[in-house]
C-alpha cells in the first residue's frame, strides 16, 4: 500500500502540471492534413520513383527538329532554347555558329 501512494501522487502531479508538448506546430499541422486526406504518406523510395517518372514525362515530345536548307535545328519546347544540330563545315566556320551548336558548353 505504501508503494501505491507515491505512484498515485506522481501521476497526480504529472497530470496536474500538464504533459510537455512533444510536437511542433508544423508537425501538428501535417498530422491534421493526413487525417483529413489532404496529405498522403508515401515511402521515400516510392517518391523517388514517382519523381524519376515525372522527369521522364517532361522530356517526352519536348524537342522538335526543323530543317532549313542544309542546317538542322532543335527546339526545346520546355525552355524555348534553339540550337544548331547539323550543318556543313562552311556554316560551322561562320562567326558565332559554333556557339549556337547544341553541344556548345558555354550555352544552355
Amino acid at each position: 500500500m505504501r508503494k501505491l501512494i507515491p505512484a498515485a501522487l506522481a501521476l497526480f502531479f504529472i497530470a496536474g502540471c500538464g504533459t510537455p508538448d512533444l510536437l511542433t506546430d508544423s508537425e501538428k499541422d501535417s498530422i491534421a492534413k493526413l487525417r483529413t486526406n489532404k496529405y498522403t504518406l508515401i515511402a521515400n523510395d516510392e517518391l523517388a520513383t514517382l519523381k524519376y517518372n515525372a522527369d521522364l514525362g517532361k522530356s517526352v515530345g519536348r524537342y522538335s527538329i526543323h530543317h532549313e536548307g542544309f542546317q538542322t535545328w532543335r527546339l526545346d519546347s520546355a525552355t524555348g532554347y534553339t540550337c544548331l544540330m547539323l550543318a556543313s563545315d562552311e556554316v560551322w566556320k561562320k562567326p558565332g555558329m559554333k556557339e549556337q551548336g547544341c553541344n556548345y558548353l558555354g550555352g544552355q
